[in-house]
């Protein structure tokens, strides 16, 4: 069950080490409540915290600052959910006065062996899917 569980925190460190192996700034698709599909500009540091909790910059005028996140890891070939996370910024108060949007990012599809996954059959196809809670601010 704890492997379970660990599933997909990897998942999500996989995300975030691609983010930060290219330190500077990245486009990133994503599909927002009212917006549609827009590509966002973010910043990318050293820093696992400084990378997820940063603003994202959706054009010259508006910005995105997440307040929360979740993630779900499935093994499409049983149907077995093997693990979900929520995390919300500031233990659910960061900003929570302000009215949020859901964007998410498509979904991460490769088999067990691809995306590293242990404890399940190999050749089982994995989803994550990852969304975020994003206050925008002009």
């Amino acid at each position: 069950m704890r492997r379970l569980l660990v599933l997909p925190l990897v998942a999500l460190l996989a995300l975030v080490a691609a983010a930060t192996a290219s330190a500077g700034r990245q486009q990133e698709t994503l599909t927002c409540t009212g917006l549609g599909t827009i590509t966002v500009t973010v910043t990318s540091t050293t820093s696992n915290h400084s990378v997820a909790w940063g603003t994202g910059k959706v054009s010259s005028s508006l910005h995105g600052i997440p307040v929360s996140f979740t993630g779900t890891t499935t093994d499409l070939t049983t149907g077995t959910v093997l693990g979900s996370f929520t995390q919300a910024k500031g233990h659910g108060t960061g900003m929570h006065n302000q009215p949020t949007i859901t964007c998410t990012m498509p979904p991460q599809i490769g088999t067990a062996a691809q995306l590293g996954l242990t404890g399940v059959n190999p050749t089982d196809m994995i989803e994550f899917d990852f969304s975020a809670q994003v206050v925008l601010k002009p």
